[in-house]
């Protein structure tokens, strides 16, 4: 049986959907999958965007999987052992759906929301970390790592290659460890580090493709930029654009392995808009142009 057909034979909704609207569109599109890397890597079952414009009630049987749920617009209403809790605007569920039977209702229209079903060992033993029983709620700020993470993957291409299914799992990996920190909100131990640096560090890591200028650094914090890149560098041993770049350059490396794109395309999909620059940074570290790289190394 598919996992499609699993998760709608886990499903009832009242009052039927309107044709235009089929059940298994509550969990957007279900993913082509590669059967071998299912138990290796996180995985996105199925994921997407999803609009209810009319008042519903949709009752799961458990179903081997976690929901990451983010809403967006509206609002819904989780039900799960005797417990309420409202999927309000801004705010992340992720939950053990393989623990109890549970509810979701449509408590404002129209709710809009993004949601993920994700099978992985590694996955479920990072969220095994987290102080929940079944499930999480957890408030995202426009500048979260884990939102930026979570629009990464709804922009991603979720056919059966390796190198899609290895883009997700960095990704899916990348979320639930900083829903991990959030949660025990934890400091690394060695050296101690101010939260802000943690958070511009997990922002490098996970938005590391997109526009980085010092200076928005300066406006958020209201710390200097000197002052910013000392303290990042002496906590991650480098400054924050040496560290981005070095990001970018490793992401790079796995294109070049695992993709036929040209070199141009490479260095826009990490963040380089100079191709040119792109290159004598790659010669820097790693010692060959990026072509010579791929020509050694891919299989």
């Amino acid at each position: 049986m598919t996992f499609q057909e699993q998760y709608l034979q886990s499903l009832s909704v009242r009052p039927a959907l309107p044709p235009a609207f089929p059940a298994h569109s509550f969990a957007g599109v279900f993913y082509e999958l590669l059967p071998d890397t299912v138990d290796l890597f996180p995985t996105v079952l199925s994921g997407g965007t999803v609009e209810l414009t009319s008042a519903h009630t949709l009752s799961f049987a458990p179903l081997n999987c976690y929901m990451l749920l983010y809403t967006r617009i509206g609002k819904g209403t989780l039900r799960i052992q005797s417990k309420t809790h409202a999927l309000e605007p801004g705010k992340l569920l992720c939950m053990d759906c393989s623990a109890s039977p549970y509810m979701i209702e449509t408590s404002d229209i129209p709710w809009r929301f993004s949601v993920f079903l994700i099978q992985g060992s590694f996955f479920t033993h990072l969220l095994s970390l987290v102080p929940f029983d079944v499930f999480l709620v957890h408030s995202l700020s426009g500048y979260s790592p884990v939102l930026s993470g979570l629009e990464r993957l709804l922009g991603n291409d979720h056919t059966a290659s390796l190198y899609n299914k290895l883009s997700d799992a960095a990704l899916l990996q990348d979320i639930a460890t900083t829903l991990v920190i959030e949660s025990y909100q934890l400091e690394p131990m060695e050296p101690k580090c101010a939260p802000y640096l943690l958070e511009i560090k997990q922002y490098l890591d996970m938005y590391f493709a997109q526009p980085f200028h010092l200076e928005d650094l300066e406006e958020r914090y209201h710390i200097s930029k000197y002052r910013i890149c000392h303290e990042f560098s002496k906590t991650f041993h480098a400054p924050p654009l040496k560290y981005l770049n070095a990001r970018r350059l490793n992401a790079a490396v796995q294109l070049l392995l695992t993709t036929d794109k040209h070199i141009h395309e490479i260095a826009l999909d990490v963040g380089f808009d100079n191709t040119n620059h792109f290159i004598n940074l790659f010669k820097l570290e790693k010692g060959t142009s990026p072509q010579a790289y791929r020509d050694v190394n891919k299989v």
